[in-house]
């Protein structure tokens, strides 16, 4: 029996309102809750978000699901607005910081769906607690020890550290949004714009849970174990963030697992593609079939495999060569561009003393057509190329290489399967 004090009546304006305090020990979990005639003893479903993400983020949601399950909103320390700091804290803690705020709302088993930081809270509470969850929602899953990855978010964390708080909006963005496929996901100047604005206004606090639970999932190495009950993976289909085959790996290792992506998506599905994304939600939520759901391919986990696809066209420039600086030494070499996206290049060096190591992290690599120059951090090196990620820091820069990928260079390279040639639906 649900602790129905706590449960309202929905309003859009009740978003707004100040959230209800359940304290677990030391930690304060801010949260509100909705019910409606009908839904009364259904199981709840409950929201997880993400990095800048609040209760309002989930208004769309929360009205097509109270139509079926009553909802309730959480935030545990550090996330979403919830201002407690809780350095302490592992992301297994909060698996347990769950529990014990479901058993103090007499909520005995919920429904659970997270986002991207969401999700990695929400798989570790789902697999320790399985008597408490019945079904499992994920988006965007953070379980990731990739390389390139590990690589920006420390970047950002030093941006946040350094107090450079455009050039860490800038990094954050361009994270975030696909900008190789903005043209797909339909992602315009102006909601850019916005959550720059949003990120670059942070006050002392939310950079600190920002760098906080940054800092835990860098520290997270990976789950020991796996949810059993029906659990769905969601991803955009151009989200290169967390990418699809990762989101696609760990719906492998689920014992009820279903993977779903999202077309003409990337890690901001939710807002991108609202439509296809909510009715994921709600029908998954309410035991509905997943098929016919327009925009949303369906697949077993288990055939699904994105290991070779790109998520980004890769191009060579026709103007060459170009000019590498290592100011950490002082030195320039001259490179050719073998290939480069918006995320990175493959470089190869024309002399052969190019005298880079893997501790040289104060490239930048020249291009003169876009007026700036880009930092590009090594991932990769050989006797002849590197690899590089580059580092957008600045967003005039940025869209400076948006126009110039546009309308400079020769594509050498987009060979990439369509999602029906990638993997067979399930029946």
């Amino acid at each position: 029996m649900l602790f129905r004090s706590r449960f309202s009546t929905y309003t859009p304006a009740a978003l707004k309102n100040a959230p209800l305090t359940q304290m677990v020990g030391e930690y304060k979990v801010e949260f509100l809750a909705y019910e409606s005639v009908g839904n009364m003893d259904k199981t709840p479903v409950m929201f997880l978000g993400g990095a800048f993400q609040s209760f309002a983020s989930f208004r769309n949601e929360v009205e097509q699901i109270l139509e079926h399950c009553p909802v309730i909103l959480a935030d545990f320390p550090s996330q979403g607005g919830n201002d407690q700091l809780a350095p302490e804290l592992n992301m297994e803690d909060y698996a347990d910081l769950i529990a014990g705020f479901l058993t103090a709302q007499d909520v005995p088993t919920v429904q659970l769906m997270g986002v991207s930081y969401g999700s990695a809270m929400a798989t570790l509470f789902a697999s320790a607690y399985p008597d408490m969850i019945d079904r499992l929602l994920i988006s965007g899953i953070t379980c990731f020890r990739r390389e390139s990855l590990i690589t920006l978010l420390e970047d950002s964390l030093t941006l946040l550290d350094a107090g450079d708080m455009d050039s860490f909006a800038t990094t954050a963005v361009c994270n975030l949004i696909n900008h190789n496929r903005m043209e797909d996901t339909k992602i315009g100047a102006t909601y850019r714009r916005l959550l720059f604005r949003q990120i670059a206004r942070l006050n002392d606090n939310e950079r600190q849970r920002y760098a906080q639970n940054t800092r835990r999932l860098l520290r997270f190495q990976g789950f020991k174990g796996f949810p059993t009950c029906e659990t769905l993976i969601a991803t955009g289909e151009f989200d290169n963030f967390t990418l699809p085959q990762e989101n696609a790996a760990v719906a492998r290792q689920c014992a009820k697992g279903t993977f779903a992506v999202i077309r003409n998506a990337d890690h901001l599905a939710q807002f991108e593609q609202k439509s296809a994304s909510m009715e994921v939600v709600c029908r998954f939520m309410t035991g509905q079939s997943l098929e016919g759901i327009n925009g949303v391919d369906v697949y077993d986990p288990q055939a699904f495999d994105f290991a070779n696809q790109r998520l980004q066209g890769r191009f060579r420039p026709m103007e060459q060569p170009y000019t590498l600086t290592d100011e950490a030494t002082g030195k320039t070499h001259t490179v050719r561009i073998e290939n480069i996206n918006f995320s990175g290049c493959e470089l190869e060096q024309i002399n052969a003393d190019m005298t880079l190591t893997d501790a040289s992290d104060q490239l930048y690599l020249e291009i003169p057509e876009t007026g700036h120059r880009y930092h590009v951090r090594m991932l990769v090196k050989d006797k002849k190329t590197i690899r590089c990620l580059i580092l957008q820091r600045d967003m005039k820069g940025a869209e400076a290489l948006l126009s110039y990928l546009q309308d400079h260079l020769l594509m050498i390279r987009e060979n990439q399967p369509s999602m029906e040639e990638v993997a067979g639906k399930l029946a």
